[in-house]
């Protein structure tokens, strides 16, 4: 992380004290500046990692700057991609995999995405592409999973979607048994009680920062149904308070 924490002093990001939450390091304030100064950057690690490697720092801000970008929607990538997993419900390999290749145009940075597309890869006996999706898989969740240890609020797991969570409790081998919404300092929190399977009594609270696709994703899915409510309902916007009236 050095090397980014370097070039972010460099470029002269400074944090305007919204968010309040900092991932290794940085403030997602400044991440979300430079995504809406350089969104064309960001486009540009989406594709480079489609096909190749990206390093540590390119990791990070790939997989939290590509959440203030316009297309960033968790809700709607889960619901797309539940249509690849009823695919291969149906053990039809080979169609989840065309599917999920061609969801991956749409939803690059979607960690459960490439761990679907790595298993129906190796179903369909391509070992090669079941790796290499495997590793990206596993690239995108290492991402969250070091971003904090989720002992408590101020080191908690920071994710871009809520299907990152259940990944990451997967990977711990934990299972959960209850969950509920928390605020600290104004953020949202999953707080989920896990305990590791076959030991239930073993319980431990784990938090997970879900600001960017509570508040972020949310806000974004607003703004769309104002927008389509003005144009559905030809609503003269000139006669509205300006404040209130969203970007067409």
């Amino acid at each position: 992380m050095k090397n980014l924490l370097i070039f972010f002093f460099f470029i002269n990001f400074t944090s305007f004290g919204q968010i309040h939450t900092k991932v290794y390091g940085l403030e997602l304030d400044s991440i979300q500046k430079w995504v809406k100064q350089k969104p064309a950057y960001f486009k540009y690690l989406q594709r480079k990692f489609l096909k190749t490697n990206l390093d540590e720092d390119e990791l990070v801000l790939l997989y939290y700057g590509s959440a203030f970008l316009p297309d960033y929607n968790p809700k709607k990538a889960s619901k797309e991609i539940e249509k690849m997993t009823e695919l291969m419900g149906n053990m039809d390999f080979e169609a989840g995999l065309k599917t999920g290749e061609i969801l991956l145009k749409k939803y690059p940075v979607e960690a459960r995405l490439y761990m679907l597309l790595g298993y129906a890869a190796k179903k369909t006996g391509d070992e090669k592409k079941s790796e290499f999706y495997y590793k990206k898989y596993g690239d995108l969740l290492r991402v969250a999973l070091y971003s904090g240890n989720g002992k408590d609020f101020d080191s908690a797991f920071v994710v871009r979607s809520t299907s990152d969570e259940y990944l990451i409790i997967n990977q711990k081998n934990l299972e959960l048994l209850s969950q509920e919404v928390r605020y600290h300092n104004q953020i949202p929190f999953d707080k989920m009680t896990l305990a590791p399977k076959n030991y239930p009594d073993k319980k431990q609270n784990v938090y997970f920062n879900i600001y960017l696709p509570l508040f972020v994703a949310q806000h974004k899915t607003y703004k769309d149904i104002q927008k389509e409510a003005i144009i559905k309902f030809k609503i003269d916007t000139t006669k509205l308070h300006q404040k209130y009236i969203p970007k067409k």
